[in-house]
């Protein structure tokens, strides 16, 4: 089973790679009509098909080796830039990816070595939904602030995260016992399934907001590291999915995090785009004059030049009197 969510997990990647493309190119590049509806579209159904995948994936195999899985989509987008929108994979681009996957299955693969069949009991279910609903509100605050990209895409992380780990507990409830009932447990858990939607459709929207404001690689990239330190975090404190870890694991996959976490900080300064944005173009050339002042004020120079010319004005007056 584990083998076939590897492989699930893995055609996930590409949707997602593939997907967050088109949904970026869409939002921040082309103009409103049809065409970027169309293309807007063709994203949220390759995602559509993510979340198929990840949820058959999730109740397949542990959240430890499923989600980072994901980190494999900076590959596939790095590809699909270069084939379709001519990016340039520069030596600060490649080491940046290499630098944040390296991180991330450093992290899977300590992880992975104390990975246990979750147990779910009503406090940890409880403790679960209470994070899912928190996240959902404060996200819906956080996509109308005027926070910017980087701070974006972590958020969009933790709630992505998040749900990851809910959606692994509930497919494996399914996976192990069937649909549960409405009793005590059972409310619970269609409860928290309702609220992995809500939380589901914040992140969502959150997403959009980063695409609009930084590359798509960057997107990519905080989500495949932030999204499985979460779900594994959520997973060892609330579930027992991790447990035994000694102090060097622990030392391990703090290290392995804060790798995943340099990488992507490194891409989000070092990519293409983002230099591209940094460099100034099409200076004014200092002897060329400006076309207009659209500045409500008028500047020092303009003011001695209006003055000038009443002076010249009244001066003509008085000659012709």
């Amino acid at each position: 089973m584990i083998i076939t969510a590897i492989i699930l997990a893995s055609l996930a990647a590409f949707c997602l790679a593939l997907g967050t493309h088109f949904q970026q190119y869409a939002v921040a590049t082309m103009a409103p009509g049809p065409k970027r509806r169309a293309t807007w579209i063709t994203g949220l159904g390759l995602m559509g098909m993510v979340t198929v995948l990840n949820v058959i994936a999730l109740g397949l195999g542990p959240v430890a080796i499923v989600q980072p899985i994901g980190a494999i989509s900076l590959v596939f987008a790095a590809l699909i830039s270069r084939r379709f929108f001519g990016l340039a994979l520069g030596a600060p681009l490649l080491i940046s990816i290499g630098v944040t996957m390296f991180g991330i299955f450093a992290f899977v693969t300590t992880s992975a070595q104390f990975s246990h069949e979750l147990v779910a009991t009503q406090e940890s279910v409880t403790w679960m939904l209470a994070i899912l609903v928190a996240l959902t509100v404060f996200g819906t605050l956080f996509a109308f602030s005027t926070a910017g990209h980087i701070p974006r895409v972590v958020m969009t992380g933790i709630i992505f995260g998040t749900v990851a780990a809910a959606t692994h507990v509930l497919a494996r409830t399914v996976v192990a016992g069937g649909l549960p009932g409405f009793d005590l447990l059972g409310a619970r858990w269609w409860m928290v399934l309702a609220a992995v939607g809500l939380a589901s459709a914040v992140g969502f929207w959150l997403v959009q907001t980063a695409y609009a404001c930084g590359p798509a690689e960057t997107v990519l990239a905080g989500l495949t590291v932030i999204d499985p330190i979460v779900a594994v975090v959520i997973g060892a404190a609330f579930f027992g999915e991790y447990t035994g870890l000694t102090p060097m694991a622990i030392g391990l996959l703090l290290a392995a995090a804060a790798g995943g976490i340099g990488g992507v900080w490194m891409l989000s300064q070092f990519h293409p785009r983002v230099l591209d944005a940094k460099t100034p173009h099409d200076r004014p050339s200092p002897t060329a004059a400006p076309a207009f002042n659209d500045s409500p004020v008028p500047s020092e120079s303009s003011t001695h030049a209006m003055s000038s010319a009443r002076t010249l004005t009244r001066k003509e007056q008085g000659t012709r009197s």
